[in-house]
């Protein structure tokens, strides 16, 4: 297996490598700028790319590695735990994230399990990740309301929420069969949904919410009142959210 670390830190270069080269099978070289790794490159594939944090131009050889080897994982080598940054490197794409209160045997199986395919990363970070997507994906179903359907994919939800099949649904509104299914295919790419059945059920479920919604604000109408000394209460009438009535 061949590690490929980089690092603008001399010393920290020469000792990673050193304690890379010290697991069994394993062949490291260092790298400290786009041209060493570039030069490095040409002589062999790397199976896994480490790279220091701190480096100047991180997130620019983050890409240099990309672009070169797609396949090749790359895991960083930070030198604080921060929440912030750890989602920033995420979202480039790493394979891995070594904290500061990493050994040099975590290091060694890290790499193995990074380059074996696994996305390694403390447990605390982890969780972070996934409440993070678990958030993102919230947001895509509260975006991708009834709204985001055209008129015409409103009617077809309409009636597959009432279990019509494409056949009734196009015999219905008078459409080419395709074109329902073309419409179908639509609704179920806008809500991210996997099936008839789990859209029908979505769309019940926001039809329901919106009429709650509806009812709710209905009840919290404001009554009217009308001051003491005003024409109208003068003439024994007031208004309220139950209605008007006059004496």
């Amino acid at each position: 297996m061949v590690i490929l670390f980089i690092s603008h830190v001399h010393f920290l270069r020469e000792a990673l490598v050193e304690t890379l080269r010290g697991g069994e099978g394993i062949m490291a070289f260092g790298a400290f700028s786009r041209e060493t790794v570039e030069a490095v490159t040409t002589e062999f594939t790397p199976d896994l790319v480490l790279i220091d944090s701190t480096h100047p131009e991180a997130m620019a050889l983050v890409g240099v590695v990309r672009t070169r080897f797609p396949k090749v994982g790359v895991v960083v080598l930070a030198t604080r735990e921060r929440d912030e940054e750890f989602l920033i490197w995420a979202d480039v794409g790493i394979s891995g994230y070594l904290g500061p209160d990493t050994s040099s045997r975590d290091l060694i199986s890290t790499v193995r399990r990074a380059a074996g395919g696994e996305v390694v990363c403390p447990p605390r970070l982890t969780a972070l990740l996934l409440n993070r997507f678990a958030d993102r994906s919230s947001d895509r179903a509260t975006r991708a309301g009834i709204h985001a359907l055209t008129p015409r994919e409103r009617e077809i939800m309409e009636l597959l929420a009432d279990g019509l099949p494409n056949k009734l649904i196009a015999r219905r509104l008078q459409v080419a069969l395709p074109t329902v299914k073309n419409h179908v295919h639509s609704i179920l790419d806008k809500w991210d949904v996997r099936s008839r059945g789990e859209a029908a059920a979505r769309y019940r479920r926001k039809v329901q919410e919106t009429e709650a919604s509806s009812s709710r604000l209905a009840a919290a109408r404001p009554i009217h009142v009308l001051p003491v000394g005003s024409p109208a209460h003068r003439n024994g009438s007031f208004s309220s959210a139950a209605g008007r009535r006059a004496e």
